[in-house]
């Protein structure tokens, strides 16, 4: 995230203000050798926080549980799609697989629908993706914008009650956790299931080319 600018008017800062002077009788001299001392101000803003953060995170799901399971019921009939089609490709006769080469015989009309199948479970797959974590990266944004502003009170809340214990306490204010989902890593389609395109790599590395790779021979659309 990029840092903005501070963004609290005079009202707010008078606030906190207040809020310092309330707190610096609370405040012992051996607070100022601890950077994680915290007060009953920076617990709220803390709290806070959290709980918006919270409630943005259950209003993604709420928003978006059709499509979360449409994703999850689609990467579990694609994964299946895909161990047929290999299952099958094994288990055809010589002769079938000569036929199939040349683009004619029921196996080759077989492999090819279903074929179509995994193609089309792809392309929505990658809509819903798409979808899916729009959305989430919007609720992301919100949640940091939320703990950004957080920091800038505890930033003026700090300096006010640093100014008013003649800086008894730490020099700056203690660091605002951030909640988990906000700092994780890949995408929301990869913390909630596994993509679809996983099961391509996997068998891509360990079985040679797949029937999505235009290079592969075995593919039922290919040209003879």
């Amino acid at each position: 995230m990029t840092p903005q600018p501070l963004r609290l008017g005079p009202l707010a800062r008078r606030r906190l203000v207040r809020l310092a002077r309330q707190d610096a009788a609370g405040v012992h001299d051996t607070d100022a050798q601890h950077e994680q001392t915290t007060t009953p101000t920076v617990a709220m803003l803390q709290a806070r926080a959290d709980a918006y953060a919270r409630r943005e995170e259950e209003r993604f799901f709420r928003g978006m549980r059709r499509e979360l399971t449409e994703h999850r019921m689609l990467a579990s009939a694609l994964r299946h799609d895909l161990d047929a089609y290999e299952e099958r490709l094994d288990r055809l006769p010589d002769a079938d697989r000569l036929r199939v080469a040349e683009g004619q015989g029921p196996a080759f009309e077989e492999l090819r629908r279903l074929e179509r199948r995994i193609r089309r479970a792809h392309r929505r797959s990658g809509d819903l993706s798409a979808r899916i974590n729009n959305r989430f990266t919007a609720a992301q944004l919100r949640a940091a914008r939320m703990f950004d502003r957080s920091d800038e009170k505890a930033a003026v809340y700090w300096g006010a009650l640093r100014q008013t214990t003649s800086g008894r306490v730490a020099p700056h204010p203690p660091v605002l956790r951030r909640t988990g989902w906000l700092s994780s890593r890949g995408t929301a389609v990869d913390a909630l299931h596994s993509a679809p395109g996983d099961d391509l790599s996997v068998r891509a590395a360990g079985r040679g080319p797949t029937a999505d790779d235009d290079r592969d021979p075995r593919r039922t659309d290919a040209q003879a």
